[in-house]
């Protein structure tokens, strides 16, 4: 049976809205023993409920520092169901020191019992898990997403949520036309070293669920090779793995009520799901970064790249200028690296952009980044500026 911690989701608090077409939304009655909430859907369009955790004001929105909540819109419900959200506070460090998917141990280190992050050995470690014989080499500290820990276990003592949702597949006809997650929090962290500063929403299809047809799951077909397959294969045991990033958008607003950061995902069930910290590549041993710039254009820029997946991507938050590209080609220079190729602005205008890092920098501020692009019209854009957070790596030509 799959190990996981859960939390409840404040009710109906930090600020996750619901669409402008939504037909009813109802907060969970919490369980009379343990963190469980109970929630129930009403029959119609866009049906919608919102379960709140670690709210000891009982304000709406939740002002507690601690306080998160998670909100399930369902598309089309056609006979009226519950759900029930057990949300398990877990400690995690981005590592799975034995590299064997789904154990569980104690960080030498804090001394804290580590249930999450071999939950992502399977589909996101590095070095990818090789499905080796007991004897065999093993994977030892292999680098997984780094758990988002914005809740409390006591006052100053932050940990991360594990929200476990049982309720009925979309094959039981209930419900269909998909479901949006959305999960609040009011602690902002720091982005981990080494990590994206946009966390993912992943999923993990749930206790005996690792075999479930893809009609009903959250998670398309994966095969990674070496058994890392998707829907399990049938002489395959369960594992407890989180199989697939469902994120759709993330907000980093400032950590006030009303404007918490929030994380969206999309899918069409229910099960276990988790805010963690994404990476490029264990080894470094590419062009890669991620982080917060301050442009001379007066604006803050996020940015994030990763030449081992060919991911470009920049946004102003407070301007709404947003661009996706692929890195088409990357030119070294010592610490710097030029980086080409093609994107799509937010409202789909296609752009080719030339980006220039400086990286290596032990002091954060000390890196550097820029970005340019152009449209077919004509039109331009570039900005530059120092990091404020994050980090920028640039491999070291060999010698001639």
């Amino acid at each position: 049976m799959k190990y996981c911690i859960y939390v409840s989701v404040l009710a109906c608090c930090l600020s996750v809205s619901s669409p402008a077409s939504a037909q009813s939304t109802s907060n969970c009655t919490p369980s009379e023993e343990g963190p469980t909430q109970f929630c129930t859907f009403v029959t119609g369009q866009n049906s919608s409920v919102i379960a709140t955790f670690d709210c000891p004001s009982l304000q709406t929105p939740c002002p507690d520092p601690g306080a998160h909540s998670i909100k399930f819109t369902v598309g089309n419900v056609m006979t009226p169901f519950s759900i029930n959200i057990t949300p398990n506070k877990v400690n995690g460090d981005g590592r799975c020191d034995s590299g064997v998917p789904g154990d569980v141990f104690t960080d030498p280190e804090t001394g804290q019992l580590d249930a999450i992050s071999c939950r992502f050995v399977r589909f996101f470690g590095d070095p990818a898990y090789n499905n080796e014989p007991p004897g065999g080499p093993p994977n030892l500290n292999t680098k997984v997403p780094f758990c988002y820990p914005y809740a409390l276990n006591a006052p100053g003592q932050a940990t991360c949520v594990v929200y476990s949702v049982f309720g009925p597949k979309p094959s039981s006809g209930f419900y269909c036309c998909g479901v949006r997650k959305a999960i609040a929090w009011n602690n902002r962290v720091d982005t981990p070293d080494g990590y994206m500063p946009t966390p993912g929403l992943f999923t993990d299809p749930g206790p005996n669920d690792d075999h479930e047809s893809l009609s009903d799951s959250n998670c398309p077909a994966i095969d990674l090779g070496n058994d890392n397959v998707f829907p399990y294969e049938s002489d395959q045991p369960e594992d407890d793995q989180f199989v697939c990033n469902i994120a759709t958008s993330f907000s980093n607003k400032p950590n006030t009520v009303g404007t918490d950061p929030t994380i969206v995902g999309g899918g069409v069930s229910f099960n276990d799901f988790v805010v963690a910290f994404r990476f490029c590549t264990e080894k470094q041993d590419d062009v890669e970064g991620g982080g917060h710039e301050q442009g001379d254009d007066g604006h803050d820029g996020e940015f994030e790249f990763c030449q081992r997946s060919k991911h470009m991507e920049f946004q102003e938050p407070d301007t709404g200028r947003k661009m996706k590209g692929s890195m088409d080609a990357v030119t070294l220079n010592g610490s710097q690296a030029i980086i080409t190729g093609a994107g799509t602005l937010g409202d789909g205008t296609p752009v080719n952009y030339t980006a220039v890092v400086l990286g290596n920098a032990p002091v954060v501020g000390a890196n550097h980044f820029a970005i340019s692009w152009i449209t077919a019209t004509g039109l331009a854009f570039q900005t530059s500026g120092a990091l404020i957070d994050g980090y920028i790596v640039v491999p070291s030509l060999p010698p001639l």
